[in-house]
């Protein structure tokens, strides 16, 4: 599985998101299960612009031929990546629905219902539980918290903070 359209490859290596696109239909034609990033900065989210900014770079990032089987998309606000700072859980919900949305608009409802999003951004077991109990939170891309064994253990085993919360 590979990464592509993490926020650190767009600003430093100044991908467009044609060249994310075009990057997502070449690791498919090689077999490889794509995860496409999308995500804001502080400054486009404290205008108030994260929602219009991030279906944008959704739409102009979806390779053609997208399909469940081999795509999911991960919203990772740039605000969030190893800052300690998460989006609340009904934030990541408004965002993952959005784009969910937007899927179908651009492509179909079965695609927008099949495809996996994924919320990435300072995910810690801490807060992982409630961010997952969101309905169209699919699952979770974990950055530095997979760098301790314990910590990533406790996120992966995020159902039993549902149970007892």
């Amino acid at each position: 599985q590979v990464i592509v359209g993490h926020s650190e490859r767009r600003t430093d290596q100044h991908e467009t998101s044609a060249d994310v696109a075009a990057k997502a239909l070449a690791a498919q034609g090689e077999g490889l299960k794509v995860i496409l990033c999308l995500g804001e900065s502080l400054e486009t989210r404290d205008a108030g612009q994260a929602l219009d900014f991030v279906l944008g770079q959704l739409a102009e990032s979806l390779p053609q031929g997208a399909a469940a089987d081999w795509l999911s998309i991960a919203y990772e606000p740039i605000w969030a990546i190893g800052t300690g700072e998460v989006a609340t859980p009904e934030d990541a919900q408004e965002v993952c629905a959005a784009i969910r949305t937007k899927v179908a608009e651009l492509y179909s409802g079965d695609l927008a219902d099949g495809i996996r999003i994924l919320y990435g951004g300072s995910v810690k077991s801490g807060n992982v539980a409630a961010i997952m109990a969101k309905e169209d939170v699919d699952g979770a891309l974990v950055g530095g918290a997979s760098l301790d064994a314990e910590e990533f253990t406790a996120i992966c085993r995020f159902r039993d903070h549902l149970q007892t919360s």
